[in-house]
């Protein structure tokens, strides 16, 4: 499997990780869940997106060997 099939997989994962930490969200905002445990949810979300921008732009190619 060539890097960019790599790549193409682990974004695809990753993609659902931010998926299901959106919908995690909105399930505790709606039940009213606890501010600390969303803020944490929220912090994954967007360490997620950015590894996924990092994977795309090539940044962590050297992981992939």
């Amino acid at each position: 499997m060539d890097n960019e099939e790599k790549k193409r997989i682990i974004c695809a994962f990753l993609g659902k990780c931010v998926t299901y930490a959106d919908e995690s969200i909105s399930r505790k905002k709606k039940r009213g869940g606890d501010e600390a445990e969303i803020s944490r949810w929220e912090a994954y979300r967007e360490f997620t997106e950015h590894a996924i921008k990092e994977v795309e732009a090539g940044e962590l190619d050297s992981w992939l060997d």
